[in-house]
């Protein structure tokens, strides 16, 4: 039996990420007031370091200078250690990288590795370290030596401890939570404008290297393309789908996105595959294919939650996190092929194969291939003469051989943690494309997340943010409550029950008592931790979208729904307070302007569908809904009978069957058209949204 040398304190965690440290001769301590004190009584700086179990570097690290016995004599000596896994404990992480890029002047990433005064107030950041200084790099153990000589010196310690009560003194001075006016229409065409000037003509997506895939910027430009038919934003968007898609970011035989590629051509990926991340780009292949009618997009939306649900879904319905890059003990293993390998498994159907998905004897990732494919497949096809039907049915055999082999091989390291924001992101996606595709296992796909959520992460009006192995705990932040609520609003619009709508509104009722800053937006959490120096309020996107944005969106979702002006009020209220953030950076707060073009389209429609009691025409209405894209409209299905929808509608949006007969109700900004029941009339109306 195996038997660790070293055991520290985070054997006793759950996290994926702190487990991965529990055996390091470092003496980890969890986040928390046991650390906090033990800073205190022994008098030392805290080593806060922050990262996450699928992420390259934070392994790279783990391996070379965290399980150093002799860097870890220094570290131990020198400071109280500390493990935050940033998925657990976003609000941490968002504070400390914030600090962290100042320090740096902008370079920070994960492992996120701070220096904090006993007091938890930061002077020092950097990311990768490794155990021995060189090659231009500062090692662990002369990094622990040098700060215990500022700690042991009153003079430097002085200084530093100065420097880092300036630093928190700044920040806290520079929050803004709110403003006096509503961001312009204008601003939304000056972001447009902006992103034209930032895209990349060739390759898609914004230039520059590493490039993330950001579906925000797509969601965006679809809507502003939607309303003024400007063909350069169509033209962004199916570029960087198309080419996303044809790079080796996307897992060509399994399905779904990697993080981000370290090449402008989307080839060369970090190979780690997050939720969020894909239930996100599952959303904007939808879209995609909602507007334009491209089946492919279709096709790749469908292979996204494809993966998800054979891979990443716990048996009892929620979303796991992650997927490592790692496999057999190298980055990509799993993924990649060699010359070798192809030839032998694919035999006659090597050269057709090897053709298509761009391979070649030294391969384009040491010596191995990712695959990724140099034309389009209708493009390749044409070259050889082949009807494209036929040539993609040639592919998907091979592709099929190929995946049925690569499931033997060893996988990579799954993070199964169940994080709630997460979990709603996804539970958006599969609902809506659900509806859309009028699937019904992606419906049930959905709703059994969702009564996870309901049933073990939401208690007494907490929700929590993290799950895994029968435990549930953290509190859960802006991001949770935001995320799952636009989740539960889309089950709702998919006719899985008004309890949904219940839900999302008890959701924004906590949100607004206990997040909500006056007049202003939504902080990320309560405000009651102690631990956490400031109380933050986050506008700008990053690698999910903004609390405060989505949170907008839900609540002209609510608005739009029970006609109560309460939700668009304090809708406006976020909106102001993004103002200067929109105007600073638009393409960093795209999900505010996808909020903001919702809040200007005079035409977003409120469709109440009030069946009669033989639900007449449910279905050919669903399709018909389905079949456009229509990206403002809130959907009602008001079932007879349903006493709970009436309490939760306002008498405007209470609309009834007339004449016994099914009836469709078309509402814009709390008024109602004539009530339609005739099929064709209906589908006119519809169609003209």
């Amino acid at each position: 039996m195996f038997r660790p040398l070293y055991t520290n304190r985070l054997v006793n965690e759950k996290s994926p990420y702190l487990l991965q440290h529990a055996h390091n001769p470092i003496d980890w301590y969890p986040w928390g007031e046991e650390a906090f004190v033990a800073a205190k009584e022994e008098d030392k700086p805290i080593f806060l370091s922050i990262g996450y179990a699928t992420c390259h570097w934070c392994h790279v690290m783990e391996e070379e200078s965290f399980s150093n016995p002799d860097v870890a004599k220094f570290m131990n000596k020198t400071f109280v250690n500390i493990k935050v896994d940033r998925e657990e404990m976003p609000e941490v992480d968002s504070l400390y990288m914030e600090f962290a890029q100042a320090i740096m002047s902008g370079g920070a990433g994960w492992p996120l590795n701070v220096i904090l005064t006993p007091d938890l107030m930061p002077f020092f950041a950097t990311t990768y370290l490794p155990p021995e200084t060189g090659q231009g790099m500062m090692g662990l153990r002369s990094l622990s030596n040098r700060i215990d000589e500022i700690w042991k010196n009153p003079e430097e310690r002085e200084k530093v401890v100065f420097q880092a009560g300036k630093i928190v003194e700044v920040f806290a001075s520079s929050i803004q939570v709110g403003g006096n006016e509503l961001p312009t229409q204008d601003q939304i065409g000056e972001a447009a404008n902006l992103l034209f000037k930032m895209a990349d003509p060739i390759y898609g997506g914004t230039k520059g290297v590493p490039k993330f895939p950001i579906g925000f910027q797509v969601g965006f430009l679809l809507r502003f393309v939607k309303k003024t038919a400007d063909s350069r934003a169509l033209f962004y968007v199916e570029r960087t789908l198309d080419m996303m898609h044809r790079g080796g970011i996307y897992d060509h035989l399994g399905g779904g996105f990697s993080r981000y590629t370290v090449d402008e051509r989307w080839q060369v990926p970090h190979f780690e595959k997050m939720l969020y991340d894909n239930a996100i780009l599952a959303r904007s292949y939808l879209e995609a294919w909602e507007f334009t009618r491209h089946h492919f997009y279709r096709e790749v939306c469908q292979e996204i939650l494809g993966y998800i649900s054979r891979e990443m879904t716990d048996e009892q319905g929620g979303f796991f996190s992650a997927q490592d890059a790692d496999s057999e003990g190298e980055e990509g293993q799993y993924y990649t092929w060699s010359k070798q390998e192809l030839e032998k498994i694919l035999d006659g159907k090597f050269s057709l194969f090897s053709a298509y998905y761009g391979v070649t004897p030294g391969g384009n990732f040491g010596g191995r291939n990712i695959l990724h494919t140099p034309l389009p497949i209708d493009e390749f096809a044409k070259e050889r003469g082949i009807d494209t039907v036929s040539m993609k049915k040639e592919i998907d055999t091979l592709k099929s051989k190929l995946f049925e082999v690569r499931e033997k091989r060893g996988k990579p390291q799954k993070d199964d943690k169940v994080i709630a924001s997460w979990n709603g992101l996804m539970i958006y996606s599969f609902a809506e494309a659900g509806r859309a595709f009028h699937s019904k296992e992606y419906l049930s796909i959905a709703h059994k997340a969702a009564l996870f959520i309901k049933n073990v992460m939401w208690k007494d009006e907490i929700l929590y943010r993290r799950w895994r192995g029968g435990e549930t705990r953290f509190e859960g932040c802006l991001d949770d409550y935001a995320f799952v609520i636009s989740g539960f609003l889309s089950l709702f619009e998919a006719d899985l029950g008004t309890e949904w709508l219940k839900l999302a509104i008890e959701m924004s009722l906590v949100l607004k008592r206990e997040f909500k800053s006056g007049n202003g937006a939504f902080f990320l959490t309560k405000g009651q931790d102690p631990s956490l120096l400031i109380r933050r309020c986050e506008f700008y996107d990053g690698a999910e979208p903004s609390g405060n944005a989505v949170h907008a969106e839900n609540l002209f979702r609510l608005y739009q729904m029970t006609g109560d002006i309460d939700y668009k009020n304090q809708m406006e209220d976020i909106l102001k307070g993004a103002k200067d953030h929109i105007a600073m950076y638009p393409p960093g707060a795209c999900y505010h302007l996808m909020a903001l073009q919702r809040y200007y389209d005079t035409s977003a429609p409120t469709i109440v569908i009030a069946l009669n009691e033989e639900e007449q025409y449910a279905h050919e209405i669903a399709r018909i809904i389905a079949g456009s894209f229509i990206p403002h409209k809130s959907v009602i299905w008001r079932h007879e009978g349903d006493g709970e929808l009436l309490r939760l509608i306002s008498g405007t949006l209470d609309k009834v069957p007339a004449e016994g007969k099914t009836t469709v109700y078309l509402c814009q900004k709390g008024v109602c058209r004539e009530p339609l029941t005739e099929l064709s009339k209906i589908w006119e109306a519809l169609e003209r949204l």
